[in-house]
């Protein structure tokens, strides 16, 4: 009787252990259960970044750099890339950080000769890690959503990402090793109203990596897709440009923004998710994070509860705010059935 008591008080011990764990948790259970890299386990990896000139891009140089990485830094804006460079060379030399400008919707011959140059970048030690981190949000209901900014979203978020990936895999293949990290977003794992182009952009990206890395399984290519859900981003006081209906606006920071996980945290994340070579990995604080896990195990309640937020969401993005504030949605919706 006493061990049967025993064991049911060590399960019920963990139990409770697991569940203050996940209400603090600010990504999967997963990944939080992985060790933190050694630093070491950096110095002399080449990481090739793209979209690395602002936002989680930057804050992904600067923790690589702060690590002893070689860096490859591309983005379209090669004024916005030098600066980054001068941050990051506070940590590492000025010949361990390359800057490569790079347009993600240009042809096909450009994004291979890109590639050449990165994986040439530092007398052919090629390209540990190409982090494919270059796109750009959505903040509009999908009936207003024009048919020629759904069109851009895709080729930006979707088509660049993987004619990028299909330019460099000759090369990873050639030397026997390579790990695309993709900032994919929690829009994909979770239905996102507002945001409707952007999640199919985001899901055919989770669909393709997963599908690469099932076929290159045994020539040391592998992808690990990191699903960030809201960062604390646009508090530097850089404008953050997001797609709205008709074109590029820019969006404010908001009062959520503080509550979101920081980009410098979010790089922490994805680095070390990239180290253990993770398959997949989410980012969030809840309640993002929590309708993830309802989505993969109760999906019938995940879809229940964004039915109730999703027509507050379009409402308050048509208002111009910005539809974050699931407590105020759900109000709404109950005021409104009131």
């Amino acid at each position: 009787m006493l061990p049967a008591l025993l064991v049911a008080g060590v399960l019920a011990a963990c139990a409770a252990w697991t569940l203050v764990r996940f209400m603090r948790a600010d990504a999967d259970l997963t990944l939080l259960s992985k060790r933190q890299p050694p630093l070491s386990a950096w110095r002399g990896k080449v990481v090739w970044i793209v979209g690395a000139s602002q936002g989680m891009g930057e804050a992904l140089a600067l923790h690589w750099a702060a690590a002893g990485a070689r860096l490859i830094l591309s983005s379209r804006s090669l004024e916005k890339l030098q600066v980054v460079h001068a941050r990051c060379c506070l940590h590492v030399a000025a010949h361990d950080v390359v800057l490569l400008p790079l347009d993600l919707v240009a042809d096909g011959d450009g994004l291979e000769r890109a590639a050449a140059a990165a994986f040439e970048a530092f007398g052919g030690a090629g390209v540990d890690y190409l982090v494919h981190n270059a796109g750009a949000s959505q903040h509009a209901a999908v009936e207003d959503t024009s048919v020629d900014v759904a069109a851009a979203l895709l080729r930006l978020n979707l088509q660049g990402p993987l004619a990028l990936a299909r330019a460099a895999l000759p090369h990873m293949v050639a030397q026997g090793r390579g790990q695309h990290v993709v900032v994919a977003s929690m829009s994909a794992v979770v239905p996102s109203p507002g945001q409707s182009v952007y999640a199919a952009a985001k899901s055919g990206l989770r669909a393709y990596f997963a599908s690469m890395a099932t076929e290159l399984a045994e020539r040391g290519v592998g992808a690990t897709l990191c699903c960030p859900g809201p960062l604390a981003t646009g508090l530097d006081g850089k404008p953050r440009m997001v797609y709205g209906a008709n074109g590029l606006v820019t969006q404010a920071a908001t009062g959520m923004s503080k509550k979101r996980v920081s980009t410098a945290r979010a790089a922490e994340l994805i680095t070390r998710a990239a180290y253990h070579c993770l398959d997949e990995c989410w980012i969030a604080n809840h309640p993002v994070l929590l309708l993830g896990y309802i989505m993969q195990y109760v999906p019938w309640l995940g879809m229940l509860v964004l039915k109730r937020v999703g027509p507050a969401r379009a409402r308050a993005l048509r208002d111009g705010k910005s539809g974050y504030d699931m407590a105020a949605l759900l109000n709404e919706k109950g005021s409104k059935q009131g």
